[in-house]
């Protein structure tokens, strides 16, 4: 029987490949990688977020930071792509004890605003896959003893922080991870490069769990923008 013969078969195949599309676009991973760099006083940084194969992109790029007496001076670049439109834009920032405290306060803010945030976090965490994970770090203090222990707090803190993540997500392949001593002078140095996905069908759901928690507030969206994009 020609099923596209049928008064209904093109309707049917319509509905078939629509369903088809719609699962493979569920299963479709959000890809996130971060990088970070620190050479001297040089330091860089980068975040993307690619979501439907490409269509959707997401970067965030700070290629230059200052200290500024007692404030860090930032410079940033957000990029944006969605169905081939694209959006640049480029601004500086300064970070000091202020901006500091009202992030803080902004968290605690947000905390109080939705109902168990903190599982919401726990539980969205354990649908992340951590596919690669690399930070290598020379350090050095001019002195051999110190710097044999300062190589040694290195290594302490990163298979502490590993340690955490493996508990949180899936690690899916073992991280890459060095720390060389430089007995000669005094000196640091790292650069930390990850990537973890999930998928975006679990993306979408976490997004309108959060959604739920946030309605049980008057209110309760809006607050969470004001709170974040207020000047």
């Amino acid at each position: 029987m020609n099923m596209l013969g049928h008064p209904f078969g093109w309707i049917w195949a319509g509905g078939f490949f629509v369903l088809f599309a719609l699962i493979v676009l569920l299963a479709s991973p959000v890809v996130v990688s971060g990088f970070v760099r620190r050479i001297g006083n040089n330091d860089d940084a980068e975040l993307s977020v690619k979501a439907l194969f490409g269509l959707i992109r997401y970067r965030y790029k700070v290629p230059f930071m200052s200290m500024n007496g007692m404030s860090l001076k930032v410079d940033e670049q957000v990029s944006k792509s969605s169905a081939g439109i694209n959006s640049w834009k480029e601004y500086n920032d300064e970070i000091d004890s202020d901006k500091v405290v009202s992030a803080i306060e902004k968290y605690k803010h947000i905390l109080h605003l939705t109902r168990d945030l903190k599982g919401w976090v726990r539980d969205t965490l354990t649908r992340v896959d951590l596919t690669d994970w690399r930070w290598s770090t020379t350090v050095g203090t001019g002195d051999a003893m110190w710097t044999a222990m300062a190589t040694g707090a290195v290594w302490s803190v990163k298979t502490g922080i590993i340690g955490l993540l493996s508990q949180m997500v899936h690690v899916k392949n073992g991280p890459i991870m060095e720390v060389n001593p430089d007995f000669q002078r005094s000196s640091f140095k790292t650069e930390w490069s990850c990537v973890a996905q999930i998928r975006f069908g679990y993306a979408i759901l976490a997004a309108l769990q959060l959604l739920a928690r946030m309605k049980k507030w008057k209110k309760g969206a809006k607050t969470w923008k004001n709170i974040l994009f207020r000047a």
